[in-house]
């Protein structure tokens, strides 16, 4: 037989061997895995290529003529198709990055299955460009995952058929055993031992239910005398009394090297663990390079399944790392379990965290609103309803929460005087961020002993974003006025579920809801008078002689009529109900000899032997309150409060007319504290 015939004879063997293994691949699937199919494939195919070679049917030309190619996907270990062939041609048609010397991956035997040898190949891909591929992503070590930025170097240089130099093909065939030991030293080099293992807990060590991806724990690895290759990692999940089985807690666990994720596993089903006894997950086929001296992080992440049991204190956790697999340059393997925070004892080091129950951050805060309105003097009608008015104003807060809150119901005090708050409104609306909620009910509203509960139905058609804070407007509309110089004022008590229906990740509780807030007092009138406070001031002169020193204080505000002349009487006796009074509000009794008051204004005099100062309808008038006050004892504090203004609308003292309006609030109504000493 002729040499041409006995290779022909053996090509022939081989596609008939190639044939038989995929015409009995159904027959013989129950008895052997997809893996051992792929293998033989892959053995059969390695020999074509080399009876191939032996006739010049090298595949030299095939290797360098897949571009131009562009590979459209990310690749990694496990993936299949004809983007990987394309890729292990690509690679072994660059003599620093072939996938195998010989065998399945080879020259001319390349597969369409992406395994070690070619997440290997692209490793030294990846380090042959550092500077394009690793540098510009932060990465220190190769991944051996074809993703973007790998994609990117290789579609860019195969954006055409590359030049071969048909005079070297011989020596580069001849020299493969060489180039192969030279591919090993751009890869790994070195016989490697794991020199650090450490274990870490997570940057936040509490997690929610249902988070996705979220750090459990870290593991620091690096290595000496060598190169490796990390093929395999096991680690454990053990719970604390609450809850002990992890496939009740964990959907899928992962592992994440410089953010990109390298493997994932399920973890919601007791078959998914190695041994459900001690919830033992395997790792495998990582492929992870890691160089000599050079720290590689490994951070595990775990999806959180939903619906634990409601625990105040969340359930407890703790992460082993079991054992490790690695191989150093020359392709030996070693399982170690015991180097630093290894211990396949599950005995040793744990990264150790806590699941809470979902929105357990969660929480709603009431405050006082900076742009909650100054006391004032309401105008409305004596025969009409009266134009809407916002009466209180208040702060939702999420601070620091973890989810959006949604409010599903509110409920709002209103407090009154002189007449009940069904007497005095007619409708009421509460604004929250924008959102106007008009569906109310109102409870205790006939009775003047306890504040009015208006109950508004929000029906969640308000969401506060996590972290923002709203402001909530209640707003009135009044009916027409029969009690002139009654009052109304808003506020909210400290927030509870009776308080405030919200939601988070879950219904807020008790413990997730704060705050209370009250507004200023505003009074209604048809027609009469306005104030508002305008400054205060508090002096003490200081004599030579004992029991000599007094104080002068100064109280300005401003009248403003509607509706009608307002008329004030000079004589403080009768306009002004003040008080001198120590730092704590409690009133001192002052003898009439040692205190003067005098009632000073910008209005002319007028009315009944021009005994008053005249506010004609539609102005405003200045008026200034002084009093001096020299005490009978030493080192007395105190300060000036008035407490209201009396007006009436004829200046003629007549009995009735006189209509009274409380100075709200009353801080903007009285001075500094001084002391006297005397």
């Amino acid at each position: 037989m002729t040499i041409a015939k006995d290779f022909a004879a053996k090509l022939a063997v081989a596609f008939v061997a190639v044939a038989m293994v995929f015409s009995s691949f159904a027959a013989s699937a129950s008895a052997q895995s997809t893996e051992d199919l792929q293998q033989m494939i892959n053995d059969l195919l390695a020999q074509v290529a080399a009876l191939q070679s032996q006739t010049g049917q090298g595949a030299t030309g095939v290797a360098s003529g897949v571009c131009p190619y562009t590979w459209t996907r990310d690749l990694s270990s496990g993936s299949t198709g004809g983007d990987v062939m394309k890729l292990q041609q690509f690679l072994n048609a660059d003599p620093d990055t072939r996938v195998a010397a010989s065998g399945a991956g080879s020259v001319g035997a390349e597969t369409e299955y992406y395994g070690p040898a070619t997440a290997a190949a692209v490793s030294k891909f990846q380090v042959k460009y550092r500077s394009e591929i690793l540098s510009p992503a932060n990465l220190v070590n190769p991944t051996g995952y074809f993703g973007p930025s790998s994609r990117v170097k290789a579609n860019g240089l195969c954006v055409a058929a590359p030049v071969v130099d048909d005079s070297s093909d011989d020596m580069m065939d001849d020299e493969d055993d060489m180039m192969d030991d030279e591919d090993d030293d751009v890869s790994l080099g070195g016989e490697a031992s794991l020199d650090t293992f450490e274990i870490d807990d997570p940057s936040d060590d509490t997690v929610q239910e249902g988070s996705e991806d979220v750090e459990i724990g870290t593991f620091t690895v690096e290595f000496k005398d060598g190169d490796a290759e990390i093929s395999r990692i096991d680690i454990a999940l053990q719970g604390g009394d609450d809850e002990t089985d992890p496939w009740d807690t964990f959907e899928s666990v992962s592992l994440w090297v410089d953010g990109d994720k390298i493997a994932e596993e399920d973890a919601d089903s007791r078959g998914d663990y190695l041994d459900d006894d001690d919830g033992s997950l395997r790792f495998s086929g990582l492929d992870l390079i890691a160089m000599e001296e050079e720290e590689v992080e490994i951070v595990v992440a775990a999806s959180l399944q939903s619906g634990m049991d409601d625990s105040s204190d969340g359930e407890d956790w703790m992460l082993y790392a079991l054992t490790m697999r690695y191989f150093d340059a020359d392709g030996v393997a070693s399982t170690d379990g015991g180097t630093g925070d290894l211990d396949d004892e599950i005995s040793g080091p744990t990264s150790d965290f806590t699941i809470e129950e979902a929105g357990a951050d969660d929480e709603l805060i009431a405050k006082t609103s900076s742009n909650d309105p100054d006391a004032a003097t309401l105008q409305v009608e004596d025969d009409s309803k009266s134009d809407w008015y916002t009466v209180f104003v208040f702060d939702l807060d999420t601070d620091d929460s973890t989810n959006d809150i949604t409010i599903n119901e509110i409920k709002v005090n209103a407090s009154t005087t002189l007449a009940a708050y069904s007497t005095l409104v007619d409708d009421a609306e509460l604004v929250i961020d924008g959102v106007t909620i008009d569906s109310v009910t109102v409870t205790n509203g006939t009775s003047l002993a306890i504040p009015a509960v208006l109950t508004f139905d929000v029906d969640g058609d308000v969401t506060i974003e996590a972290g923002d804070r709203v402001e909530a407007e209640l707003m009135l509309r009044f009916k027409s006025l029969s009690n002139e110089g009654a009052t109304v004022k808003g506020s909210i008590s400290s927030l509870t579920t009776s308080i405030v229906d919200a939601e988070g990740a879950d219904d807020l509780g008790n413990g997730q809801l704060s705050g209370s807030a009250t507004g200023e007092t505003h009074t209604l009138r048809t027609a009469g008078a306005d104030v508002s406070p305008v400054s205060t001031d508090a002096d003490v002169t200081v004599n030579d002689s004992a029991l000599n020193d007094y104080a002068t204080f100064e109280i300005e505000f401003e009248v403003t009529a509607f509706e009608q002349d307002v008329y004030i009487a000079i004589d403080t006796a009768t306009s002004v109900q003040y008080a001198l009074e120590n730092s704590a509000g409690v009133d001192y009794t002052v003898p009439a000899a040692s205190s003067t008051a005098v009632l000073t204004s910008t209005a002319d005099e007028g009315g009944a032997d021009d005994a008053f100062y005249e506010v004609t309808e539609g102005s405003t008038e200045t008026f200034t309150l002084t009093v001096t006050y020299t005490p009978v004892v030493a080192n007395r504090s105190v300060r000036l409060a008035i407490d209201s203004i009396t007006f009436d609308p004829t200046g003629t003292y007549a009995t009735g007319n006189d209509q009274v309006q409380v100075t709200e609030p009353a801080s903007d109504y009285r001075t500094s504290v001084v002391t006297i000493v005397n």
